[in-house]
């Protein structure tokens, strides 16, 4: 668990951030550049209050004078921007008006750009420009393996058939559900996840609350191009199905079968996204999870260490905090570059400052290796350091769902998240399995690592 006060630009390479704080405008954009995207910040002179701010919502966003009030914010915030160019489209979803009254606006033409930076002092806007993203693979993953009658090569592919679920998921007391199933939600904001796979079930209302951030037309949170999210909801959340036709196949319950899961796209099917989505996405989420819901965040980006409180990583950083407050767990991968994790966003944080409150809502996760053996050991790819880390689960050979009703084995810290978050769903407390070193680097400590399971 970590601190968090200044981070998280985000994931997964390395991207320059706009600082939102910068005077005015931006006009470094290439001339040849054919499509903008911006990021809008209204100053306090602006006249636009944050509904942090507002007295209706102190005690909670949904009251109705708190949401009167966030839904004439955004139409004031657009009515602003068609004022300025009334061609400019603005998606209300990227309205924000919690922290701060910021809109996020993308395929901007030149025209359209220039319109806005001409108008910003006059309307009190900063303009930023959001970073890339891209997305990792894991660090091992095979080819898709087709729901075959009878599962084969299961000590290779690390697959109980009786219980049909990960070895590794078996390992940590995940594969069966609680006696009865939570009422919070785990959200994955990744690639999206194929929800016509035969292992993967989505409620009414978790439907709905899913929703498409990413780059692209489609904006269906139910398709998955890179695969990644799907991998992700299969550890978390699977239930083998039980259909005539998948019975003596493979199938995948995972660390909580049948979990309450919303599907976050942010990732298109080129891995790629920016900033300013991401900031979307979690402002989202922030005004529609409840108390005890988990966010998974199977990300990482590299950064230099001492990096990991700098401005320009402030907007996201500032999300997880308020998830935190909000009583929202908060599970991120430390990272697969064999490295400190003071290297790796957001696996740097450290919460040494918070109070407990946010202290025990925050979770990095590395990786453990689990041999047939029954010995456990740090994952070589893994990132270390502790206390950035706070608990390792198996990251190493994951058999979980793929698009298409199709099967994986992937290894990498990002599944190690998922799991986690699947032992944070069961909501009967953290155990340890273990406690292992993973060796002192030179010149360093060589301090403890406790292995996460199900309940104390």
């Amino acid at each position: 668990m970590k601190n968090i006060l200044g981070l998280f630009c985000l994931v997964i390479i390395s991207f320059g951030c706009a600082n939102p704080d910068q005077s005015k405008t931006t006009t470094d954009l290439p001339p040849d550049k054919e499509a903008y995207n911006v990021e809008l910040y209204f100053d306090e002179s602006s006249g636009f209050v944050p509904l942090k701010n507002n007295p209706n919502c102190k005690n909670s966003l949904d009251d109705k004078a708190c949401q009167i009030a966030a839904n004439e914010l955004r139409n004031s915030i657009i009515e602003k921007i068609r004022k300025i160019d009334s061609t400019i489209v603005v998606d209300t979803m990227h309205v924000r008006v919690y922290l701060d009254v910021s809109v996020y606006l993308d395929s901007l033409s030149k025209g359209q750009f220039r319109k806005l930076e001409d108008a910003a002092s006059a309307n009190n806007y900063v303009i930023s420009q959001p970073f890339e993203i891209q997305a990792r693979r894991p660090i091992m993953q095979t080819d898709y393996i087709q729901q075959a009658r009878r599962p084969i090569m299961q000590e290779q592919f690390r697959y109980d058939s009786l219980s049909k679920t990960s070895m590794m998921v078996k390992e940590i007391g995940g594969g069966q559900p609680g006696s009865s199933n939570p009422t919070h939600r785990v959200w994955i904001v990744d690639s999206g996840i194929d929800s016509t796979h035969q292992d993967l079930n989505f409620g009414q209302s978790e439907a709905a609350l899913s929703f498409d951030f990413s780059i692209g037309n489609s904006k269906n949170p139910f398709e998955d191009g890179y695969g990644h999210g799907t991998f992700l909801a299969g550890a978390i959340g699977g239930l083998a199905s039980s259909k005539p036709i998948f019975a003596e196949g493979y199938g995948i319950n995972g660390v909580f079968p049948l979990a309450k899961m919303v599907s976050i796209k942010i990732f298109n099917e080129a891995g790629m996204t920016n900033s300013g989505k991401v900031t979307s996405a979690l402002s989202y989420i922030f005004n529609s999870a409840k108390s005890g819901d988990v966010v998974n965040l199977s990300w990482g980006l590299n950064i230099s260490s001492g990096d990991c409180e700098a401005n320009q990583y402030k907007k996201i950083y500032e999300w997880i905090d308020k998830l935190a407050i909000k009583g929202v767990y908060v599970v991120m991968s430390a990272g697969n570059e064999e490295q400190e994790s003071l290297t790796n966003f957001p696996g740097c944080i450290d919460l040494a400052s918070q109070p407990a409150s946010v202290k025990s809502k925050i979770f990095t996760i590395g990786s453990v290796e689990v041999p047939i053996s029954g010995s456990y050991y740090y994952s070589f790819f893994s990132n270390y350091g502790r206390p950035s880390i706070d608990y390792l689960t198996p990251g190493e050979d994951i058999f979980t769902t793929a698009p298409g009703g199709k099967y994986v084995l992937v290894s990498g810290t990002s599944l190690s998240a998922a799991i986690f978050s699947g032992i944070l769903y069961h909501n009967s407390g953290v155990g340890t399995l273990a406690i292992i070193k993973r060796g002192a680097v030179p010149g360093g400590t060589n301090p403890d690592y406790p292995v996460a399971k199900v309940g104390n």
